[in-house]
């Protein structure tokens, strides 16, 4: 049975302070508990939410990506995105802060079980604008049981008709595991009419030219009004040229650390230029002996 972490006493060797449940076990970096990632490479693992807050929050700050909660008593799992991961670590672990929240399941669990009941995950860094098209890739991939919606940690900002936009926007380019932009398990020789197919039914605009495409999306805001970022979104994945990059790791060769929609934004996410990017995917040599860069 798990105490409420508000409260404070001493429990069976283990102290609650601070609003904080804190255990006096320590844990290493090594998970030894299924996080339920069968086919999914992660960046970067916290075995303990608590005693790792000042490395989540450091190695995290400015970074957008794609990150899960998970409960190591229960397995439960939440995932969700942020254009600054470590602003968002922050806030959850400020208990005044989740507390205020309690609406949220993966809140009540927190203060339910204490933060060193759970684990945290960076699952990829990616663009902003990629955020909702990778959270989507991990909902379906993962199934998380504290959260239901992928966005919804943005949700409560949006007005209803944004919210609609981006419930829209999401039906458009929602990208499964077999889509064209992010691979498939299919055989090689299928794999170009799986494409072509796929880029016919959620792609409303394919086939048009680059001005059709283009006055359709300029519209708005020739009449003043202000462009959505989940139009802006669409308009990337339609025109994009897709760009996975792989970092080396000695132990385990080359992982995937980010997928982009375009070349400019990979290089940006490197800080080169994105001629540089296309030039060493082309080519397949590895940038600097440590990126490589792919279109598969």
């Amino acid at each position: 049975k798990y105490v409420p972490i508000q409260k404070y006493f001493k429990l069976n060797n283990n102290l609650f302070k601070n609003g904080v449940y804190i255990s006096k076990h320590s844990y290493t970096t090594l998970s030894k508990i299924s996080l339920n990632t069968d086919n999914i490479n992660y960046v970067k693992f916290y075995e303990n939410a608590f005693d790792m807050k000042k490395d989540i929050l450091n190695e995290n700050k400015g970074k957008s990506g794609i990150y899960m909660l998970t409960n190591k008593i229960t397995k439960k799992i939440y995932i969700g995105q942020s254009t600054d991961l470590s602003k968002r670590f922050k806030n959850y672990l400020n208990f005044s802060y989740i507390n205020s929240k309690p609406h949220l399941k993966i809140n009540r669990a927190l203060i339910n079980y204490g933060y060193s009941k759970f684990s945290v995950t960076i699952l990829e860094y990616c663009d902003k604008l990629d955020l909702l098209i990778r959270e989507q890739f991990y909902f379906d991939k993962l199934n998380p049981q504290y959260n239901k919606l992928v966005g919804s940690s943005l949700r409560s900002k949006y007005s209803p008709e944004t919210k609609a936009r981006i419930n829209k926007s999401l039906k458009e380019v929602s990208l499964k595991e077999t889509s064209a932009l992010f691979g498939s398990l299919q055989t090689e020789a299928i794999k170009p009419q799986i494409r072509l197919k796929k880029l016919k039914e959620s792609k409303p605009l394919f086939g048009q030219t680059q001005s059709e495409i283009s006055k359709e999306f300029i519209k708005p805001q020739a009449s003043g009004r202000k462009q959505f970022e989940d139009t802006k979104l669409k308009l990337s994945v339609i025109s994009g040229n897709p760009v996975n990059i792989y970092e080396k790791f000695s132990s385990k060769g080359f992982k995937l650390i980010g997928s982009f929609v375009s070349a400019r934004r990979a290089g940006k996410f490197l800080g080169i230029s994105g001629s540089t990017v296309i030039k060493y995917r082309n080519s397949g040599e590895i940038f600097k002996d440590r990126y490589k860069f792919s279109s598969k």
